[in-house]
């Protein structure tokens, strides 16, 4: 058998190319696999029971695991389930593929092997067995591989893994996130709800040499007051009622790693001094219990509040301020970086469309032109909401604005209402509009695409003259000669669209309940000033 440590990094830096470690009691299995493997150059380690199998990939080494499921322990005990071993292999090197090879050709175990987690399910003398063990085991590899390759990338390739952002602003959050690197200062990111504030903790744990260490999460606003004490400290046995066994606390399960305190504006006072002594001494004890408990944790804060206000305030400490804000990150709303909402929205639909197994959407240049025309309150986790809902309900191999939340759909009427252009630049209402004006046109031909995605239905000229006319006596509450000098017509036009018993081989746009029947009928015995009695019926 070969030495596992030979060429490898315990860490799981590969140096050398990966191996293959056969897991199999049988020594005519070991020759002819390794007869078959013979042709990828790769080391190969041979394991003829559970614990030397452990103890190999304990020792260092990476690569493919080809495991036999009947396999004898060293003391000579019969064989257990090869299956049981995959649990602490995965344990001790959780990138390593691993392949089962087996004589039993029968349903249950191939359930159970996939079930486990395992690669591939590969039946011995089995009819295309050698090639099958061949490709299998050469596709495992090159995954292998790929996967080591992306791990000793530059760090700043992993962070942009993370983030997605093509803005010059978030181009200078990733700066500050390569700043950091290494370092153990604390941070706080500051950021409305929903910019992303625990994705980037994510990329400053994993851009710094603790990435191999736990990453632990404490939602401050989601824990209450009297167990937060508990939930970050841990407890002894009988600490309290309920408290049946010893349970560490985040901080103990943090060491070696990063604590993210998530909305730690919400922390009461209490345990904002509580923090502050841990923070200071280093050390803690379990609730219940005497003995100090010492932990190395690099802490990482996030709030939507003014944090410097609320010590204004006297409502955050301010000297836990200072100590969790020696570097502070400032996140920017969506609205605010508009150049992201389509590498966002594209990240977003693919995520989607592969937790709904479904093939990858097309998202039109019209409704992503909407997408970027919105505020986004809810910042990227309300952009992330709308894509997915879309992709729910969506039934073509396109998205279209029908697909999206009625709440999105009528915050852009609001906004197409209220007078403001794609780009959010607003329109002097006051102003008539010229014939052609651009903006108008861009909004129409926009809603136009998505109110009618195919040549199946189309509006009539009588549908969008009435559709116009609607609009501006609604806005002008029914004011028919502003509404005719806003849409660039007489009065008598106007009158004559209006009038539902219009004389035969007349237009009528079918907008005879705008101002009521009555209203309509009245039109009829109503001159315009300045024009003759007998003009609204010619």
């Amino acid at each position: 058998m070969r030495e596992a440590m030979a060429g490898s990094d315990p860490h799981g830096d590969v140096l050398r190319p990966a191996g293959v470690l056969i897991v199999d009691d049988d020594p005519i299995v070991y020759l002819t696999v390794t007869a078959v493997l013979a042709g990828l150059d790769r080391p190969v380690f041979h394991a003829t029971s559970h614990a030397a199998a452990e103890r190999i990939v304990e020792q260092g080494f990476r690569g493919v695991v080809l495991l036999d499921l009947g396999l004898p322990e060293d003391d000579g005990r019969p064989e257990r389930d090869g299956l049981l071993l995959v649990e602490p292999l995965r344990r001790r090197a959780p990138d390593n593929p691993i392949i089962v090879l087996t004589s039993k050709d029968d349903l249950a175990s191939i359930v159970a092997a996939m079930k486990s987690g395992v690669q591939d399910f590969l039946v011995k003398g089995s009819q295309g067995f050698i090639e099958r063990l061949e490709a299998a085991t050469r596709m495992a590899l090159a995954e292998f591989e790929r996967a080591a390759a992306r791990e000793r990338a530059p760090r700043q390739d992993r962070l942009r893994a993370e983030l997605i952002f093509a803005s010059a602003s978030m181009h200078a959050v990733l700066a500050d996130i390569e700043r950091l690197g290494n370092s153990k200062v604390s941070v706080l990111i500051q950021g409305p709800s929903g910019t992303g504030k625990e994705v980037v903790a994510h990329a400053i744990h994993e851009g710094g040499n603790r990435r191999g260490g736990p990453f632990v999460a404490v939602n401050c606003a989601g824990i209450p007051d009297t167990l937060l004490e508990s939930e970050l400290l841990g407890y002894e046995r009988g600490a309290f009622t309920g408290a049946l066994a010893r349970k560490a606390g985040k901080f103990e399960a943090a060491d070696g790693g990063t604590i993210f305190f998530d909305e730690i504006g919400e922390m009461s006072l209490p345990l904002q001094a509580k923090l502050l002594r841990l923070l200071q001494d280093g050390g803690f004890e379990r609730l219940g219990g005497n003995t100090t408990v010492s932990v190395d944790v690099r802490v990482i804060s996030a709030t939507n509040r003014d944090l410097a206000a609320k010590v204004q305030a006297g409502t955050f400490r301010e000297d836990l301020y200072y100590r969790l804000a020696v570097f502070t990150l400032q996140l920017p709303s969506l609205r605010d970086r508009p150049e992201d909402i389509e590498p966002l929205s594209m990240h977003f639909l693919r995520r989607a469309c592969q937790d709904e197994r479904k093939p990858l959407l097309r998202l039109p240049p019209e409704v992503l032109r909407l997408l970027q025309s919105h505020p986004w309150p809810g910042n990227v986790r309300q952009l992330q909401n709308v894509i997915k809902h879309a992709v729910v309900v969506a039934q073509g191999p396109t998205l279209t604005i029908g697909d999206m939340p009625d709440s999105f759909i009528s915050s852009i009427a609001a906004v197409v209402a209220s007078g403001a252009v794609l780009e959010q630049r607003p329109i002097r209402s006051l102003e008539p509009p010229r014939r052609g004006h651009a903006g108008v046109a861009e909004r129409l031909d926009t809603l136009l695409d998505e109110a009618f995605p195919d040549s199946t239905v189309l509006p009539t000229m009588d549908d969008l003259e009435a559709a116009g006319i609607r609009l501006a006596m609604k806005r002008l509450e029914g004011n028919r000669k502003q509404s005719a000098e806003r849409l660039q017509i007489s009065r008598a036009t106007l009158y004559r669209r209006i009038d539902p018993v219009a004389p035969r081989g007349r237009r009528r746009s079918g907008v005879s309940g705008v101002a009521g029947d009555r209203d309509a009928r009245m039109l009829h015995s109503e001159p315009a000033q300045g024009e003759g009695p007998g003009i609204i019926r010619h």
